[in-house]
Order: structure tokens, then sequence, then C-alpha cells
């Protein structure tokens, strides 16, 4: 006779990705999928295995070379020592779909045979990654469709894609949240101030930032731009270093990668959010300036637009186009009663918080 499993027993529950550092978009949702299972499950035993090469600085958009390679090796066998190490009851596993993929893929088909129940964090585009096209797409969607569960970062947007080629019924919607009260704080005590958050890099649009400031520098004289994030590398430093030295610009100031109470802080107090970025999946730093009740300025990518528009908070410019930029930073510098509208308007949206995704994580996990 079969005995019932205890439902009371802890669960070992097993989180598989990258962890900060480098301060990333996914790092930064597996550590916060962690804390609601806390929460939410506290008798659970959470168990990581972070993929990260622990660098402060991380170029993710060079091609890939034979210490890339090394790495996914090694991540492989770490997981399989792993799992020897550990009974796991529920794995997650964050997969993005470039060539990182391949590693990922392993980790599916190995996590599918061992665990009893296996979750994917689809943390992709639906275009325009190594994965997302002809013949590759059908072969990451048919391994990721071996997940029990597939978390994506939107319903019309990810779930509506993705549900052409995996089971919609395994399909469940986890935007990126953020824990609101971190980021409280009152309109009237910000300043004027711009904030830029993310990643140093050409394809985060950080070089047509300042290039659209030098553009207007001399109309926006007493602009200041905190920027939080680290150089994606040397040879982009350089270049930033070099523009803001030979155009005398005073207007960025630079703190490096920032994360919990000090990055909360440099929300809480400036304005204005700016996010130049070409490319994105679902960016949490866009929720994490709304939950932070700022006015935000946005490159109009259908990513950025998919969590902006429904709500007045903010101004679009037209990706990769210096001059729309230049001006919307110029309109918004000079305009403390629109950007006030904005930042009030913000205050209302709470579509991104906690409560909601601790609901889901409670159900599915």
């Amino acid at each position: 006779m079969k005995t019932k499993k205890n439902s009371s027993m802890p669960r070992n529950i097993a989180f598989i990705g990258p962890i900060p550092p480098p301060v990333g978009g996914v790092a930064l949702a597996n550590l916060r999928v962690q804390e609601l299972v806390r929460t939410h499950h506290p008798k659970d035993v959470i168990l990581t295995l972070n993929t990260s090469k622990g660098l402060t600085n991380a170029d993710l958009y060079k091609k890939k070379g034979i210490g890339e390679l090394l790495h996914f090796i090694k991540n492989i066998f770490q997981l399989i020592r792993f799992i020897a190490k550990n009974r796991i009851d529920v794995s997650n596993v964050f997969v993005v779909p470039n060539i990182s993929f391949l590693r990922e893929m392993i980790f599916i088909c190995i996590l599918k045979l061992t665990t009893k129940k296996l979750v994917v964090h689809l943390h992709a585009k639906t275009e325009g990654d190594y994965f997302l096209s002809g013949f590759k797409l059908k072969i990451f969607t048919k391994v990721v469709g071996l997940g029990d569960i597939i978390f994506v970062l939107s319903e019309k947007f990810h779930k509506q894609f993705y549900s052409q080629f995996i089971d919609e019924k395994k399909l469940i919607v986890l935007e990126n949240f953020v824990n609101y009260r971190n980021f409280d704080t009152n309109i009237s005590d910000k300043t004027n101030d711009f904030l830029y958050v993310g990643r140093l890099s050409e394809k985060k649009g950080f070089l047509d930032l300042v290039e659209a400031v030098i553009l207007i520098k001399d109309e926006v004289k007493n602009l200041t731009i905190h920027v939080l994030g680290a150089y994606e590398n040397e040879t982009f430093k350089t270049l930033i270093e070099t523009k803001i030295k030979r155009n005398q610009l005073n207007n960025f100031k630079f703190y490096g990668a920032k994360t919990g109470a000090e990055k909360f802080e440099f929300f809480k107090k400036n304005s204005v959010f700016v996010f130049p970025s070409y490319f994105e999946n679902s960016p949490i730093v866009l929720k994490e300036a709304i939950a932070a009740k700022m006015a935000i300025l946005s490159s109009d990518i259908i990513e950025n637009k998919n969590i902006l528009d429904p709500f007045s908070i903010k101004e679009y410019f037209k990706t990769r186009n210096i001059q729309d930029l230049a001006e919307k930073i110029k309109k918004l510098h000079n305009h403390k009663e629109l950007v006030t509208s904005y930042m009030n308007n913000a205050e209302k949206v709470t579509h991104f918080g906690y409560d909601y995704a601790g609901k889901i994580i409670k159900k599915h996990l």
C-alpha cells in the first residue's frame, strides 16, 4: 500500500540562473521571485545555483568566445553536482533566447528528468535574438515547452506570441514586479534631476544620451543626470569619458552599479527617469521608476510601450534619434508643471507591485 506524501513537509525549491553581479534584469527577477517564495511558502527550503560569472562589468553583446563556452560547460557540471547533492521538488530555470540557451537547453532536459516540477521563467522578446527565428525558434519553443509551468512577461505581447508554439495552458503571465515599499516617497521631496539606471553600453542608448546632452548643453546648463550602472567594457568607457571631457560636460554624475537601499534612494529623490535603450524584454527599471512616482522619458520600442502606453506618465522619443531625445530632455527640463503632472499620475499606478505577483507565485509554485 502506497503511503501518501505529507503535504506539510517542506519542499526543496531550486533556482537555477544568474544572481548579481552583474546587475541585470534576469538576475534581479531571480532574486525577487525567491523573495516572494520565502514570503508565501515560508516552510520550504530555497536552494540556489548561480550561473553568473560574478563580474561587475559584463559585455553581454560581444561575440561569445571560448571563455564563454568553458563557463557554460562549468555551469552544466555544477548543475549535475547540485542535483546529486540535493533532493529537488521544484526547479526554476531562467531562460533567454540568446546563445546561452545552448546551456539552458541542457539544464531543462536534465531537470525534467530529475525534479518533480519544472518551472521555466521565460525572459524573452519575440524577435531579434538568436533563437527567435526559423528552425531555431522551433527548437527553442519545443525545449521550453517541456516545463510544467512557463512564466511569461506579459499577456498581450509575450503570451500571445508564445502560445503559437507552446501549450497555452502552461503559459502563466508573471510580470516583472517590484516592491513598492522600497520606492515609496513624497513627490514634494524630489529634486528636478534626471536618473539613468542600467548598463552603460551603446545598445542601452547611453551614447545617444550623451550625444543628446551635447546638442543642448548651452540650453540646459543646470541639468543633472545621475548615472547608476557599470560600463560594458573599457573601450566604451573611454569613448564616453573622451566625449564628456572634449565637450566640457558637467551634467553627468557617475556612481557605478548600485543595488538595494542605495539604489532606491536615487529613485526616490529624482523626478525624471530617462531610458534610451534600443531593445528590452520587459524592463523592470521602468516599473521601479513608476513605483518611485517618476516621470519617464523612454525610447519608443514596443517593449517599453507595452508597459507605459496605458499611463499618462511619459514622453517617448524615436529610438536612435539623438535630436528627438535632445528635444524631449529639454522639454521635461524646462516644463516642471508637466513633470509634476506625470509624477502625480505615476503615484496612482499600482499594477506592478508584489501583491498580485505574490498570488501567482503562491498558486503556481
